[in-house]
């Protein structure tokens, strides 16, 4: 038997003849061993099914509804009916049954004129090209607010084929064109001689349509043969240069207007030329009592002045030489009963113009006196 059974059994031998013995003292507790490694961790439990949403909470209340604003202008582009390509149109018609006179005064009624050579432009020119590459909005011959004069039928671009030098009875279709030119932080534009014009390109390298397309983007056209007048005055333009009514230089007597262009020109011509805004104001009223639906601010019923001077009183008044359309409607109004000045020079087309110009002669000389009227166009 080992040494510690021995002992053991002895202290059991003991412990049951003492069971009635008073235990003695406890010994002293021995140091606490060292702590065993730390178990594995036991595997993640599944996670737990997610919890109701609480309820939503009550809306807040509705604010109050705010004053309305002022109602803005016609359009953003200033043009209360559609910009094509830049030309405001405000109607057209094309069924070709439609007078000089009557097409000038159905768009006085509208608010506008009968478009210009250059407005009319993109809204015509598929007519002779293809369809496909352009709005084409007009087809067939049409009026335009210098007469239509097609000058050895080189502008079929604009007019579709009006006559040279056509009769006022003649049956076309017209379009009108109006609206204003909104301001443009960008492109401020500046007062040149009494003229204000936005931009002014002084080089002779421009086709026709780039210079109709580029004043249309502005929302404005190019300038008139009146304002370009007094811009050559100034010098701003020293080139030959396009005018919205085509530039037609009419037996070369209109140099101190366009600057020497050909007689007869044509659209592959390149010249110079200049954008002028709409002087109509945002809202498109007239300072003073239309007649007969035409803005004219003056009416100068008098034979005594030379086309420049008239040109110049126009642009002091704020405004341009009222067109051969506009004169026309004053004429049958009896606003004016002597021959007069227009923005596009007066040639009386062999005196097929006379509805508007009177009886003015054929490519006038710009020395002589005539009366005249002042259009915000």
């Amino acid at each position: 038997m080992s040494i510690a059974r021995s002992v053991v059994e002895s202290l059991l031998v003991g412990m049951l003849l003492c069971s009635g013995c008073t235990p003695g003292p406890i010994g002293p507790k021995g140091d606490q061993g060292d702590a065993g490694p730390k178990g594995d961790p036991g595997d993640v439990g599944p996670k737990g099914d997610q919890g109701d949403a609480g309820p939503k909470g009550d809306p807040g209340d509705v604010g109050p509804k705010g004053d309305q604003g002022p109602t803005g202008p016609p359009g953003e582009n200033g043009c209360p009916g559609p910009r094509i390509h830049g030309t405001c149109l405000l109607t057209y018609d094309n069924s070709l049954t439609t007078a000089f006179e009557t097409a000038a005064q159905l768009c006085a009624f509208a608010g506008g004129d009968i478009c210009t050579d250059s407005q009319t432009w993109p809204l015509a020119v598929g007519t002779w090209q293809n369809i496909y590459l352009a709005s084409t909005v007009l087809n067939g011959p049409h009026w335009t607010a210098s007469f239509a004069d097609n000058d050895a039928l080189n502008w079929n671009g604009v007019n579709s084929g009006t006559g040279d030098d056509h009769s006022p009875n003649s049956s076309y279709g017209y379009s009108c064109c109006g609206g204003y030119t909104p301001q443009n932080a960008r492109v401020p534009g500046m007062t040149v001689n009494g003229v204000k014009v936005l931009a002014i390109h002084n080089v002779a390298d421009t086709y026709w349509p780039g210079a109709v397309a580029y004043c249309a983007a502005l929302n404005a056209d190019i300038c008139s043969d009146s304002q370009t007048l007094l811009l050559r005055d100034a010098r701003a333009l020293t080139v030959p240069a396009w005018t919205n009514s085509h530039s037609d230089n009419d037996a070369n007597l209109y140099n101190a207007i366009t600057g020497g262009t050909a007689d007869d020109t044509s659209p592959s011509n390149v010249y110079g030329f200049a954008c002028c805004p709409s002087a109509r104001p945002s809202d498109l009223s007239c300072p003073v009592t239309r007649t007969s639906g035409v803005c004219a601010i003056t009416i100068h019923n008098v034979a005594d002045t030379d086309f420049r001077g008239a040109a110049t009183a126009c642009a002091a008044a704020g405004g341009d030489l009222c067109s051969i359309a506009q004169s026309s409607v004053l004429r049958t109004a009896a606003a004016l009963t002597v021959p007069v000045w227009t923005n596009s020079h007066s040639d009386n087309d062999g005196s097929q113009a006379s509805v508007g110009v009177g009886p003015m002669l054929d490519n006038p000389v710009l020395t002589s006196n005539a009366g005249y009227a002042c259009c915000l166009n």
